[in-house]
């Protein structure tokens, strides 16, 4: 079977979204995959202007002239809206089209030079395809037009917290952490309860060896936020990160048995870390309190699968999967190890069924790495030797394998 990587990212999201990652642990193979997706827009302000509303009716209609019209319109009538171009934007990012988001935006920094939002979004859209340097310039360009800027109150508010996090982002991605905690802290000065800054900050102290002040901020992290992870499981994650063992396993022992024994969130977490440090015995155990704490979660199904997996019970894992995938048909996670437990039995009904949904995958997905490697491991269980290698060499020269993708290879080979 293969290395204990498997899926393991696919379900990261889903049930520690309150650990803060910074942008220099993000791999160039997930930037690679996002690199044509516009950045998450900002719901469009004042959307109930009856200009903003005929706009986005005739933006529907692919009559952008005409939603371009009526935007201009509103920004005249309400100093809240930002440039009309930014709007545009928005639109285009909603719509999912990237280029046109680029485009307007360079439109609004010819139209509106003294505005720093374009530059602002700009900036996202860099940090997210790793272009550090220039987001750097972005960023610093918007804050020094924001402060110049003569419009808004409001909107100077809600863009400041922005650009401190963009700044402190860039000087994580370039391991400046003293810089990083200066940005921080000057987010948290203009948004003092934001979480995420919070936590952003911990990071920032852990990085310089201050894990007590680091876990002092975790804290109140959770107090800003409940719905933030456990201090304790934030800080395991912290020294895991960092390769301290030692200290995440107290940390994530204290997380689990004392801190927060109920939350089922720790609990996945915890069974993540242990299966990434080969304790699979803990992680069963978690697993299964996992289960026990909600028996409805998609994601302590999916992880009481991977466990099996790993240990080779294929039948159990298959019934854990399997459960996941008629809860929730759509779900990559479920799927994608759903057909690695079933092309590792003894069944050619199964093995079938293993190649139905890895093929359905990478059709769904066919820019997804982790679809075509497991596509191209079940054609080799299945005998398909040439297919197989050339999906593998494909996933290869997409560069940054995954260590699953790296073991099929080899096999194929």
């Amino acid at each position: 079977m293969a290395r204990k990587s498997i899926c393991l990212s696919v379900l990261l999201g889903t049930f520690v979204a309150g650990i803060i990652l910074a942008a220099s642990q993000l791999s160039a193979q997930e930037s690679k995959d996002t690199a044509d997706t516009p950045p998450t827009p900002a719901p469009v302000a004042d959307a109930q202007m009856p200009e903003i509303k005929d706009a986005v009716a005739k933006f529907s209609k692919r009559d952008f002239a005409g939603a371009l019209k009526l935007i201009e319109a509103a920004v005249k009538k309400n100093s809240d809206l930002p440039p009309a171009q930014v709007i545009m934007a928005q639109l285009f990012g909603q719509a999912k089209q990237a280029a046109a988001v680029r485009r307007a935006l360079e439109k609004a920094v010819v139209e509106a030079p003294a505005d720093p939002e374009a530059y602002v979004i700009l900036g996202d859209f860099a940090l997210r395809e790793r272009r550090v340097t220039e987001a750097g310039l972005l960023f610093n360009k918007a804050g020094d037009l924001l402060a110049k800027f003569k419009g808004s109150e409001k909107r100077k508010k809600l863009l400041e917290p922005r650009i401190f996090a963009g700044l402190a982002a860039i000087a994580e991605a370039r391991d400046d952490w003293a810089e990083a905690q200066k940005q921080t802290e000057a987010w948290l000065k203009v948004d003092k309860d934001s979480a995420v800054a919070m936590q952003r900050l911990a990071l920032a102290m852990f990085k310089q060896k201050k894990a007590t002040p680091a876990y002092e901020m975790l804290k109140k992290a959770a107090v800003a936020d409940p719905k933030v992870l456990t201090p304790a499981a934030t800080l395991a994650t912290f020294y895991q990160q960092a390769g301290d063992l030692k200290n995440a396993t107290t940390w994530m022992t204290y997380a689990v048995e004392k801190a927060a024994p109920k939350d089922l969130r720790t609990h996945l977490l915890a069974t993540q870390w242990a299966l990434e440090t080969d304790q699979l015995d803990m992680a069963k155990k978690l697993a299964a309190e996992s289960m026990d704490i909600d028996p409805k979660s998609l994601p302590a199904k999916v992880l009481r699968g991977v466990v099996d997996l790993f240990q080779g019970n294929y039948k159990n894992a298959e019934m854990y999967f399997e459960a996941a995938h008629l809860q929730s048909p759509g779900s990559f996670a479920a799927t994608n190890n759903l057909a690695l437990a079933l092309i590792e039995q003894d069944d050619e009904t199964k093995k079938r069924k293993a190649l139905e949904y890895a093929t359905a995958n990478v059709r769904a997905r066919p820019r997804n790495t982790k679809a075509a490697s497991t596509y191209g491991w079940v054609l080799y269980k299945m005998g398909q030797l040439k297919e197989a290698n050339k999906i593998l060499q494909q996933v290869m020269s997409a560069g940054n394998p995954s260590p699953d993708s790296m073991y099929f290879f080899a096999r194929v080979l």
